[in-house]
């Protein structure tokens, strides 16, 4: 009576999102210096052990909030709260939390932070780059400040709409036809940057 298999579309956005890394391969080749061998090693241990945390944490939410009606209460506040004297859960599940947080916007603001100096010519080291720093983080950060605090309800709408039409076509839909161009496209372009 607890299953909704209906509303598995509804957590397509969500789950997209969630599983997403590919915007700081970029940066982890870069700081790797192209090492294939490290960058394999990075990608597969970077992947696994997220999915495992993701596969833990899904047991966790779903084996202590057996027998709530999911649809009317939010299980990670259930848990949060403490409910049942379990409190050690609730600091566990506080600080997962936390560390999620962190650890994706620690991603995103290297991976932005690359992408604003590749647009704006400025070099990842040295004395312009030092002058930039202040100007860079400006580009990543005040933006989605500005639209945080104009809505502050925005973040929600902005993972399901991110999720459905951003990660799904950015990540699922254009990097096939880019090998698909480049595979059986008419014309043969040069390599835009050098390897490494």
């Amino acid at each position: 009576s607890q299953q909704h298999p209906e509303k598995i579309v509804d957590a397509f956005p969500i789950i997209f999102l969630s599983l997403v890394y590919q915007n700081v391969v970029p940066t982890v080749v870069n700081q790797l210096e192209g090492d294939r061998s490290k960058i394999t090693k990075a990608i597969i241990a970077g992947t696994t052990l997220p999915a495992l945390m993701f596969v833990a944490w899904n047991a966790v939410v779903l084996g202590n909030v057996q027998g709530s009606d999911l649809g009317s209460i939010d299980p990670l506040a259930l848990l949060q709260s403490g409910t049942g004297g379990n409190q050690l859960l609730a600091n566990l599940v506080t600080s997962f939390s936390s560390l999620a947080i962190i650890t994706s916007l620690i991603g995103f603001v290297y991976g932005l932070l690359d992408a604003w100096t590749d647009v704006m010519g400025v070099p990842r080291t040295g004395g312009t780059y030092g002058k930039d720093k202040s100007l860079l983080f400006g580009l990543v950060f005040v933006p989605p400040l500005a639209l945080a605090l104009t809505d502050p309800d925005i973040f929600y709408t902005a993972l399901d709409y991110g999720g459905a039409f951003g990660v799904s076509t950015l990540f699922l839909i254009l990097p096939p036809l880019m090998v698909w161009g480049q595979r059986y496209g008419d014309k043969s372009q040069p390599l835009m940057t050098k390897p490494m």
